[in-house]
């Protein structure tokens, strides 16, 4: 089981470690950042009960950030995980048409289907990685920085990963604040350009080289709160109409039942969803087998009757 849990920490594809590397070393430079440079300088390395509530929020964050990172890429949400059929189980969804069209499209993607790479049936929404060589169940998209895909298993995980890194990351902005607040006294148009705009000020010798890097730091965690903001949108956006990406992108609304959004969230984190976007170590597990999904029947029916898809 070690040696499996080992195994699934490293990439398929040795390139995206760099990219995973990269991930581990922000993570850490800013933990460090914020602790030996940040606190002790709002705080003046006085221990207050202040700065114990800093400590505490800081380590809960780094748990969730960790916690949810190490077991998302530990899960396997592969087809490994489930006994697959040899003959195939009949159709779901017909398709009467005889040339490549949406529905063709829409008739392999809800169907069982046979996967020439893995010589398996593989279930509905089930779709083949050829970074990771293997069927994922319920494949949302293949995570480069983490070197995974993400699927019916480990998307939980995923998404808490993100809502706990852009909280950490909104939480250090609010600390850089406080820092740089307590370097100069006061919030000028030359400390602004230092923050958003680092190289520009150290050319106009705004700022040295130590605050060059300092700034740098400030800089980017506010660029990364952006786009991990951007990425917690889009997901939450796919999450509440039961989406995948792929479906998004083949605008594939079959699995859309129309259900509340409390459902839809069930679905991914499971019943006790609310305890777990608090704790990666709470167990619940989502709504389902990553097998069989509930369907929209209207749109089932009429894909079944005239072999059209209605969207």
């Amino acid at each position: 089981m070690t040696s499996r849990r080992i195994k699934l920490l490293i990439p398929r594809d040795r390139a995206e470690l760099i990219p995973l590397l990269f991930t581990i070393f922000l993570i850490c430079l800013y933990v460090t950042f914020e602790l030996c440079v940040i606190l002790p300088t709002i705080y003046h390395n006085i221990f207050t009960y202040k700065e114990i509530f800093h400590l505490i929020f800081g380590f809960y964050v780094i748990f969730n950030l960790i916690g949810n990172l190490y077991i998302c890429m530990i899960t396997d949400t592969s087809i490994n995980t489930i006994i697959c059929p040899v003959l195939l189980p009949s159709t779901i969804v017909n398709s009467i048409s005889t040339r490549k069209t949406q529905q063709d499209i829409i008739y392999y993607h809800c169907n069982w289907h046979y996967c020439h790479s893995c010589e398996v049936n593989v279930p509905p929404r089930s779709q083949h990685c050829h970074i990771c060589k293997i069927c994922i169940l319920k494949r949302d998209h293949h995570c480069v920085f983490l070197g995974r895909c993400i699927g019916f298993r480990n998307i939980r995980y995923y998404m808490c990963f993100l809502v706990w890194t852009w909280i950490g990351l909104v939480y250090c902005n609010i600390l850089h604040m406080d820092y740089t607040y307590e370097l100069v006294g006061t919030f000028s148009w030359r400390v602004m350009i230092s923050c958003l705009c680092p190289l520009i000020a150290w050319l106009f010798n705004f700022v040295d080289h130590f605050s060059l890097l300092l700034s740098c730091i400030c800089s980017t965690s506010i660029i990364l709160s952006l786009y991990v903001l951007f990425l917690i949108i889009q997901q939450s956006f796919l999450i509440s109409n039961s989406q995948t990406w792929y479906e998004y992108d083949k605008d594939i609304h079959m699995y859309n039942t129309g259900k509340s959004l409390r459902f839809n969230l069930q679905l991914v984190f499971g019943k006790r969803w609310y305890l777990a976007l608090l704790n990666p170590l709470m167990s619940s597990q989502p709504l389902g087998d990553g097998m069989s999904f509930d369907m929209h029947r209207s749109e089932t029916r009429d894909a079944q009757n005239t072999g059209t898809k209605y969207i």
